[in-house]
């Protein structure tokens, strides 16, 4: 009996080793299982984020591309914008110019009109005084002192 008892013994040390190596393994297979799901869907989360990441990417890329057409473009009507601008005040201060010049020569026509109105007004003068020295002159060869005539209606020390 003492044979057989250690050999039970074992027998049944090796049954109850192996039913929990059996149930270690299931438990193990369990855990495992749970964690390929765990694992399963933490793959399709990531690649669903991946996706839309992408998807992210390229329409800030778009973005981005349309933006640095945009501002090329804008960077482009600037730079126009400056030509034209230079343009102007050439034209303007030529405009200013030609209105200055205009200007000056109607200053220099007036001031020579009225020169020549002044000239001409001396010249009167000076023929009715040149008239009225004659006719002293005349009047002096004639053997009589005549007096200048006064003008009561123009007055020529006034001008």
């Amino acid at each position: 009996m003492t044979k057989d008892s250690p050999r039970k013994f074992l027998e049944k040390k090796t049954k109850e080793i192996n039913q929990k190596m059996k149930t270690s393994f299931v438990l193990i297979r369990k855990d495992v299982d749970e964690m390929q799901t765990t694992i399963d869907a933490m793959r399709r989360y990531l690649k669903n984020k991946d996706e839309q990441y992408k998807y992210a990417k390229k329409e800030d890329n778009k973005i981005r591309d349309e933006f640095r057409k945009d501002v090329d473009e804008f960077t482009q009507k600037i730079a126009s914008l400056n030509i034209a601008l230079s343009r102007m005040k050439t034209i303007q201060e030529e405009v200013v110019l030609i209105r200055d010049l205009a200007k000056i020569e109607d200053e220099i026509k007036t001031s020579f009109k009225n020169e020549i109105e002044g000239y001409k007004e001396q010249i009167k003068l000076l023929r009715d005084e040149f008239k009225e020295t004659e006719k002293r002159i005349s009047a002096m060869e004639n053997g009589y002192v005549r007096e200048k005539k006064k003008s009561w209606f123009f007055n020529k020390n006034n001008k």
